[in-house]
């Protein structure tokens, strides 16, 4: 299922490359290196789908895909958990 920014979630990325969520409700940021910059670009360009989007890295770095998905999935729970993204349609 594709993933979606939860509503008034914020995100840049830093001149370092560093990727930042913040929450607009409660204004704490959270901070990613490089690599999850471009898993949160990876998942931009494919719709938030997390399987397209771990194909394209896994290939773009000569990663195992199933491993590279996994890694991503975590991320991704955490995000959740943090409440910065959720599954359903905005």
């Amino acid at each position: 299922m594709p993933l979606h920014r939860e509503r008034g979630v914020e995100v840049t990325v830093n001149p370092d490359g560093w990727l930042v969520l913040c929450d607009g409700l409660t204004g704490k940021e959270h901070f990613y290196p490089p690599p999850f910059t471009v898993a949160w670009i990876a998942l931009q360009r494919w719709g938030g789908d997390p399987h397209l989007a771990t194909d394209e890295i896994a290939e773009m770095w000569q990663e195992d895909p199933a491993e590279t998905l996994t890694a991503v999935q975590k991320w991704l729970a955490e995000l959740r958990t943090a409440r910065l993204i959720r599954d359903n349609h905005p």
